[in-house]
């Protein structure tokens, strides 16, 4: 019985030796960081209307001590300007010119949206090593481990053979 409970625990303690020697692996670690950039730009325009005139031209007389227009030579529109109104009363001249209202300015903004990701990988490098002399003991370790479980298994098997 004690040799039985010997071999076992022979056989338990060289499994956990096997199993136990493993090398570490680099571990990766990833970050992200997600950027969004908004750009707002403002715009403004000048609209350019071009120069536009009227013109009015008469001849004026004196009649009684009054002025009066004797005759009305030229009476031009521009091209957004009317003809001019022109009026004469106790002898003061009134000439009126409209122009429609206009927009001269413009403003406007506009938005621009940029997204950057930016991944960074990191690896953990390790920096001692086995040497051959190392890993040549490793694998005659293992070498050796193989043949003790064949021979156990040997013994084993001639312990509960029937008789």
């Amino acid at each position: 019985m004690i040799k039985q409970f010997k071999r076992i625990s022979f056989l338990f303690f060289s499994i956990s030796v096997l199993v136990s020697c493993s090398s570490p692996k680099p571990v990766l670690g990833e970050e992200k960081t997600k950027t969004i950039t908004i750009k707002e730009t403002v715009h403004d325009t000048v609209f350019k209307i071009q120069k536009d005139s009227s013109s009015f031209k008469a001849l004026l007389e004196c009649q009684n001590g009054k002025v009066v227009f004797k005759n009305v030579i030229q009476a031009e529109p521009g091209r957004t300007l009317k003809s001019p109104k022109v009026r004469l009363d106790n002898n003061k001249i009134t000439i009126d010119c409209e122009l429609k209202e206009q927009e001269l300015y413009a403003r406007w903004k506009s938005q621009q949206a940029k997204e950057t990701e930016v991944k960074t990988i990191q690896t953990i490098k390790y920096t001692n090593y086995l040497t051959f002399w190392q890993k040549v003991q490793i694998w005659l370790g293992r070498i050796f481990l193989v043949v003790m479980v064949y021979y156990a298994g040997k013994q084993t098997t001639k312990f509960y053979r029937p008789f």
